[in-house]
């Protein structure tokens, strides 16, 4: 019975709560997302609260950080990455509140394609 009691437990520990999932659809619904990106972000945010065995209010700047660089490690696509990383920044700085440098730094400055400058 213990056992049960336990893996009922970690289960819990590991979702998203009712209570932040239903807030996190509001603070899509009121950025404007559509209902395609609104799923999307939902199962991005389930598969890394999966992968990391932690809730949402248990996981550090460190946890995501590591997530994606671990997407990186797996050269998975541009869009890919992009929409775990926007999943995630939605969930953590406009739900939970969060402010992580990961998130608000700004981007390093791409290259150009060209080593001639356009007049």
């Amino acid at each position: 019975m213990a056992v049960i009691g336990a893996a009922a437990t970690f289960v819990e520990d590991t979702q998203m709560s009712n209570e932040i999932r239903q807030q996190f659809v509001r603070d899509m619904q009121v950025a404007g997302l559509s209902a395609g990106t609104q799923g999307q972000y939902l199962s991005s945010v389930d598969l890394f609260i999966k992968a990391t065995w932690l809730s949402p209010e248990a996981v550090s700047e460190k946890d995501v950080q590591t997530f994606l660089i671990g997407l990186r490690d797996r050269d998975v696509a541009r869009e890919t990455f992009r929409g775990y990383r926007y999943a995630l920044e939605c969930l953590f700085v406009n739900t939970l509140g969060r402010d992580w440098p990961l998130f608000t730094k700004k981007n390093f400055v791409r290259r150009r394609s060209s080593v001639c400058r356009r007049r």
